[in-house]
């Protein structure tokens, strides 16, 4: 199966995202296609007020439809962050289109001090059928908690896609420790980018990755640089030379 991101600069302009999105989906052929968190609005506000001008209603918002038609136009299968709006709420959402259809939802669990400013946080962990496949999905800070994962896998995840928005090398270095651990493989998309609000200041560093589920990184998006890219990605079975179920020993620790 051919997996694949989009790894580019996020504009506080819905309009101009989508329009950078239908160009660079016109630069590969992808199964499943990662794109960042928060790709449809930016990451930076000064408040939840202006937050909420960019926030949408999942699958209905404009931003929801545009990409539900690109991965019908595509035949593939699109997972994007967007602000979602939900009942006076606002929460920081990955959604998964999938050859034209509505496939689910997944909202991030661990917020950031910074976010907690502006986000409700999720309280649902999840896999989701994605082309014949179970797909576990992340947001960025969740990585840092190998809980998240391991929930994930034990519900059936055969791969890890994480959206992100982060500007130092801890998180990227995070994404293999997660792969190494569950066995399984990871797709992170990172974005690229400055932004400033009366809060702070952040610039995004990419180096969007696809890593193996032994822990190579068989797919490296460049530092800074709008970068558009995929591999083919063979779904393994939870074992290596050490151990041939690795599900069984991963299980012993949740046994009542």
């Amino acid at each position: 199966m051919q997996f694949g991101f989009l790894q580019f600069d996020v504009n506080h302009d819905v309009e101009k995202n989508i329009n950078k999105i239908k160009t660079m989906l016109q630069q590969i052929t992808a199964d499943i296609i990662i794109l960042p968190e928060l790709c449809s609005c930016g990451y930076l506000f000064d408040d939840e007020k202006s937050l909420s001008n960019f926030a949408e209603q999942v699958p209905t918002g404009l931003f929801c439809l545009e990409m539900m038609k690109l991965s019908k136009c595509h035949n593939c299968a699109l997972i994007f962050g967007i602000a979602e709006k939900d009942n006076n709420k606002i929460y920081n959402t990955a959604v998964i289109m999938e050859n034209g259809n509505y496939i689910g939802k997944y909202r991030k669990i661990h917020l950031s001090n910074y976010e907690k400013k502006l986000f409700i946080k999720g309280d649902c962990n999840r896999v989701f059928n994605v082309k014949g496949i179970k797909i576990g999905v992340q947001i960025c800070f969740d990585i840092w908690f190998p809980e998240i994962s391991r929930e994930q896998v034990l519900k059936g995840a055969e791969i890890l896609c994480i959206l992100a928005n982060f500007g130092g090398e801890t998180s990227y270095d995070i994404s293999r420790i997660r792969a190494i651990e569950n066995l399984t493989p990871v797709i992170l998309c990172n974005r690229i980018g400055f932004e400033k609000s009366t809060q702070m200041d952040a610039t995004f560093l990419g180096k969007s990755t696809v890593i193996k589920h032994n822990g190579d990184r068989v797919v490296i998006g460049k530092k800074n640089i709008e970068t558009v890219d995929s591999c083919n990605l063979l779904v393994n079975p939870k074992s290596n030379a050490i151990c041939d179920d690795f599900m069984k020993e991963i299980n012993f620790h949740y046994k009542k």
